[in-house]
């Protein structure tokens, strides 16, 4: 079987896309596009759960306030990836091995550089129930955790819900919905 130029393109795009996510695009469109202040239904863990199994693989968003408080939170994990590498550009998550990203979608004439975010995976609970590995990244991250990234030369290499906004809540209300008292 002989190599083909468009097989080996193929190859290396895939090599170098391997650990990129796949919903990156939703995602970094669903950012761009939603004014979290005009979000207004609340949900509960349960709630959102049914409302999941009712799109039955569809995979139209939908967007609410859900009061929780993140259950899990593990940056231990060898497995998981706390930080990543993603494109100036255009925000996608960029191969470790080469720092850059030749695929983007904003302006493919030249190379890109990186910068680092969050990539975590937390889990959220409240009072009906918990959501397992939902995706809390980037400057979202960094207002949640209080902290930000500094790149170091030092530094070593290495159901789908994403958090929009999060912020420190009134405690009054917060308790209230907690507690299955609030408005939905």
């Amino acid at each position: 079987m002989e190599d083909t130029p468009e097989a080996n393109i193929l190859l290396n795009y895939i090599r170098e896309n391997k650990e990129t996510n796949v919903t990156d695009e939703i995602d970094s469109y669903l950012k761009e596009s939603i004014n979290v202040n005009t979000i207004v239904d609340v949900y509960t863990v349960e709630q959102l759960k049914v409302k999941a199994l009712r799109s039955e693989g569809r995979a139209d968003p939908f967007y609410g306030i859900l009061y929780a408080y993140i259950s899990t939170l593990n940056i231990d994990d060898e497995t998981t990836k706390v930080v990543r590498n993603r494109c100036s550009s255009c925000g996608y998550i960029v191969n470790e091995s080469s720092n850059t990203f030749t695929f983007c979608n904003k302006d493919s004439s030249r190379l890109k550089s990186v910068f680092l975010s969050f990539d975590l995976l937390v889990d959220l609970t409240d009072h009906t129930g918990t959501l397992h590995s939902c995706s809390l990244t980037g400057s979202i991250a960094e207002e949640t955790l209080g902290c930000t990234l500094i790149s170091s030369h030092r530094a070593r290499a290495g159901l789908k819900v994403s958090i929009l906004s999060c912020k420190l809540a009134d405690p009054t209300e917060a308790s209230r919905n907690l507690a299955g008292q609030g408005h939905t």
